[in-house]
Formats: C-alpha cells, sequence, structure tokens
C-alpha cells in the first residue's frame, strides 16, 4: 500500500474508535440489553434461568456475565458498565477477520475489510451492546480461525459447541459448514473429508452435553426445553409469513449451487476462499429461510465476511478505482452510523433514570413488575416476558394474562410505567389500581370526591395530598398515619377537602408522591 492509502486508513481507523468512545456513553440501551441482565442477576441471587425466572435464549452469556455483575453491585449506570465485557469482544472479531483476510487473501484486503467492518452501522452499533449475539459471534470468529486457519477440526468442533451454548443460532451455522464442505466438493469434482467432519462432530457435542448435565442435575431440564424450545416454536402459531421463505428456501439453495459452479468453472479460487464464500451464502440463506424473527444482529456473524467479499469485489473489479471507492464507502458508513446513533446525543438517562428510581423505590425482595426484566434488579411477580414471541402469543392466546393475578398474589407494590406492551387486561388493572411515580409506578389510586377508593393489593398505605400526610377519617377511625389495607372499598374524609391519593406506604416514606413526579430526577 503506498502512504497516502496508509494514512487515510489509520485516520478512518481513528475516527472509528473515537465515535465508538461517544457511542459507548450516549448511545442509548436497546431492550434486550436489560433483559439479558436480569437473567444474569438471577444467577447472582440463586435463581436458576429458566426455572425461576423465564428467558428464551440459551445459557452460557449470562452464566458466564452474572460474576461481573456481582462485582459491579446494584448501581443505576449497570447497562454502561456491563458493556465494558463487549469490548474484547469485540477486538476478537475485528483480530479473527484480520487473520482470515491476511491469511487468504492480502494485507491490504484485510486492512480495508476491518475498516469497512467497523463502520459498517449495524456491526458498529450492535457490537457495543450487552447481548448474546456479541460472544457468539466473538467465540463463531474463533471456531473460524481454528478451522480454516489452524486446521484443528477437533478443537473447532468444541468451541462450536460452546457456540451452542451461546445462542441456538449456532445450529445454522452447522448446518451452513456441512453444506458448505458439501457443496464445496460438489462443485469442484472433490472428496467430502469425512474425517475432519467426525472430528468436528466429536468436539461439538462436548460443552453442549456439560450444560445439559448441569440443568438436569438442578432438577431444570423440562424448563430449559420449554423455554429455549417450545416457547420459540410459538412463532410458527403466532407469524404464518414465516412459512413463505421456507418455501423458497429450494429455490434460494439452487441458486447459490449454480453460481457457486459457475464461480469454481472460470475462477482459480484457493479452496479456503471458495468455502468461506459458500459458507457465508449457505448461513445467510438458511438464516432467511428458517430462523423465526431475523433483525440485523443475526447477520452478525457473517459481516466480516461480507467485509472480506465486498473489499475484494471493488479491489478486483476497479483496481485504479479501489482507494477512492473504498474510502467513500467508509465515510458514508460512518455518516449511516451517526445518523441511527442520533447524532451520538445522550439516549441513556431514560434507562438509567428508570434503574436509579428502581433502587430508590423498591427494596431488595421486593417483586416489580416490568415487561421483560428492565428493571434488572428485582423479581418479576409474572412468569412470562412481553417481547415479540409473548406479546404474540398472548394476543393469540396461546398464554394467558394472569398479571393481575400474579402481581396480587405476590404483594407487588411496584410495576414500571403505562407502555403500549402491557397485555390489554393487565394494563387495565395496574392503571386502576398503580399511580404514576416517574419511570416507575406505585400501587395507590387517586381519591373520588366521595372519599371512596379500593385497595387491589394488600399491604400497608398511606392518604397523601401535595404536601403530605393528610388528615382526616379512615374507615370511620382518625388518620393518624400509614395503616395496613385489606383488598377492597375503602373511604376517606378529608379535613381540608383537597386532591387526594392512597399510596402504598414504602414508596412515600421513600421519598415518592403521585403530585411530584420523579421523572428526569437524581
Amino acid at each position: 500500500m503506498e502512504r497516502t492509502e496508509r494514512r487515510t486508513l489509520f485516520a478512518l481507523a481513528a475516527v472509528t474508535v473515537v465515535l465508538r468512545f461517544l457511542a459507548y456513553f450516549r448511545y442509548r440501551f436497546d431492550s434486550d440489553e436489560p433483559q439479558h441482565l436480569h437473567v444474569a442477576w438471577g444467577w447472582t441471587k440463586g435463581l436458576v434461568q429458566y426455572r425461576d425466572l423465564f428467558d428464551n435464549h440459551a445459557p452460557l452469556f449470562h452464566m458466564l456475565s452474572a460474576p461481573l455483575l456481582r462485582l459491579a453491585g446494584e448501581r443505576d449506570d449497570i447497562l454502561r458498565v456491563m458493556r465494558a465485557p463487549m469490548v474484547p469482544l469485540f477486538l476478537i472479531v475485528v483480530l479473527a477477520t484480520w487473520m482470515i483476510a491476511q491469511r487468504w487473501w492480502s494485507e491490504r484486503i484485510a486492512a480495508w475489510s476491518v475498516i469497512l467492518l467497523c463502520t459498517f452501522a449495524p456491526f458498529f452499533l450492535k457490537s457495543l451492546e450487552y447481548r448474546t449475539d456479541n460472544l457468539w459471534t466473538a467465540v463463531w470468529m474463533i471456531a473460524l480461525v481454528t478451522l480454516v486457519i489452524w486446521e484443528r477440526p477437533f478443537l473447532a468442533g468444541v468451541i462450536l459447541g460452546i457456540a451452542l451454548c451461546v445462542s441456538l443460532k449456532t445450529m445454522l451455522f452447522v448446518i451452513s459448514l456441512g453444506a458448505a464442505a458439501i457443496v464445496t466438493a460438489f462443485v469442484r469434482d472433490e472428496r467430502v473429508d469425512i474425517r475432519k467432519a467426525l472430528r468436528i462432530a466429536a468436539g461439538f457435542v462436548i460443552a453442549p452435553a456439560v450444560i445439559c448435565a448441569y440443568f438436569a442435575s438442578i432438577g431444570a431440564w423440562p424448563n430449559l426445553v420449554f423455554c429455549v424450545i417450545r416457547f420459540n416454536e410459538l412463532v410458527t402459531r403466532t407469524r404464518a409469513e414465516t412459512l413463505i421463505p421456507r418455501m423458497l428456501y429450494p429455490f434460494m439453495l439452487a441458486f447459490v449451487i449454480w453460481r457457486a459452479r459457475d464461480i469454481a468453472r472460470t475462477h482459480d479460487t484457493p479452496r479456503p476462499r471458495f468455502f468461506l464464500g459458500v459458507c457465508a451464502a449457505m448461513f445467510t440463506i438458511t438464516l432467511v429461510g428458517f430462523w423465526l424473527l431475523i433483525s440485523p444482529r443475526d447477520f452478525l456473524p457473517v459481516m466480516p465476511l461480507f467485509a472480506i467479499a465486498l473489499t475484494t469485489t471493488i479491489i478486483r473489479r476497479a483496481p485504479r478505482a479501489s482507494f477512492a471507492i473504498l474510502t467513500t464507502l467508509a465515510v458514508l458508513f460512518l455518516g449511516f452510523t451517526a445518523y441511527y446513533a442520533e447524532w451520538f446525543r445522550d439516549r441513556q438517562l431514560e434507562e438509567t433514570t428508570m434503574i436509579h428510581q428502581v433502587l430508590a423505590l423498591s427494596r431488595p425482595g421486593e417483586p416489580l413488575m416490568d415487561y421483560k426484566g428492565e428493571t434488572i434488579y428485582r423479581r418479576r411477580p409474572y412468569y412470562f416476558i412481553f417481547e415479540k414471541i409473548g406479546r404474540g402469543a398472548l394476543s393469540s392466546g396461546a398464554l394467558s394474562d394472569t398479571v393481575a393475578e400474579a402481581v396480587v398474589r405476590e404483594k407487588c407494590h411496584v410495576a414500571q410505567a403505562d407502555g403500549a406492551f402491557w397485555p390489554p387486561h393487565a394494563r387495565t388493572f395496574l392503571s386502576e389500581n398503580f399511580l404514576d411515580m416517574g419511570r416507575l409506578r406505585a400501587a395507590g389510586q387517586w381519591i373520588h370526591i366521595d372519599g371512596s377508593f379500593s385497595i387491589a393489593i394488600e399491604g400497608v398505605y398511606a392518604i397523601v395530598d401535595k404536601d403530605g400526610n393528610a388528615t382526616g377519617t379512615l374507615d370511620g377511625m382518625p388518620y393518624t398515619g400509614p395503616r395496613p389495607l385489606a383488598i377492597g372499598s375503602h373511604y376517606f374524609v378529608s379535613d381540608r377537602g383537597e386532591r387526594l391519593a392512597v399510596l402504598w406506604a414504602p414508596a412515600f416514606e421513600r421519598g415518592f408522591s403521585p403530585f411530584h413526579l420523579k421523572d428526569r430526577e437524581f
């Protein structure tokens, strides 16, 4: 490479590092991040994933995160703190991309592949987030390096087995690797290496067998099967459009084979290059054809291969203009990244504020009702979560909306604020029996003009006005302060006639009131 090109690569890398630093502290938190953290928190409290709290992901990411979360402690900026382990995972992916491209292509292609990968908006932003996909991608890339550079099939199989314990989407990798090996051998008139396949298979079963044995030993194996397999299968009952890609899969497969055969006949491509290209194509069509809910993060593991393929294509087809094209592309990618990151405005405050209020409004051991674990540090009274699959299952009747019953049974006095993701019955119950405190709600009601109100959740309650404790008569007795109230109707006669509310007393004692919302306070 010429000096100008090297300097350009260095400048692009420097800009990317600066933007990643800004994004780390300012880019908004995805709703999946606290969901994963809630599960990891469960492990720190001796709760068993699937059995004691719901999750529909493979367990290894949460189990590995738990010691770090325990070390960090309960704090309102925990989401930012737990993004730190994603940094070395990001670096592993970048290094593996460089190693593969430099080994089987060239140093120039490796450098530009890394730059394009790191500036591509979906990779840039998703690789920041605390999510299973980042560990999954890093482990996959290590497996790929082990297989195509170090040529250690058994070890590659072991690493792929670890990846399966991070995400079930690893099965798409296994299918893609096997299909790519068969297609590569077929179009290049070679033999399939059965011994290598058996070594990979022998290594692959080790980690999943250990995980399965562990959950079986603690009596949680049926729970794992239900959450990770049967629950996710509910998508096929609630989303009929998933059948269309499966019907198109044979045509996509035929196209990949036809295109691979055409390239094998017209290009003298080294086998590892050819295999990696077919593998990326097979993974893509298999993901599109068979995975239930597809999002940009699902393509993270093949983005490095796409970056290598894009770089190679540009350099091969436009050798003289390749420097200008690649530079322009990287700049455009950075522009799109900045746009999708909302120009790196600080969007983390909302989630941090809510967690701050969780720690202030509730105490360890007190349940808290939220969508899917956004409040992280408190156990939910209702088992299922309201992500896409859960909401679809509730809408179709496959799951029952028993949130109200669970909240009453567990004496849950704190809930997340109102929103569209609450099931209808749960939303009505919470709206009628909880009062806004800011980002959260506490059990209580506005008292009617005639002094009547009702209690849905047994507990100790206070009668409050805008100045603090109200004065008057509660259920025929002078009100002198918070008292236990049973489920049912009650009556309060005020001495001053101002607007009043009945509020779960611990919330009031902890500084919360429906008259003074703590929406942005710390």
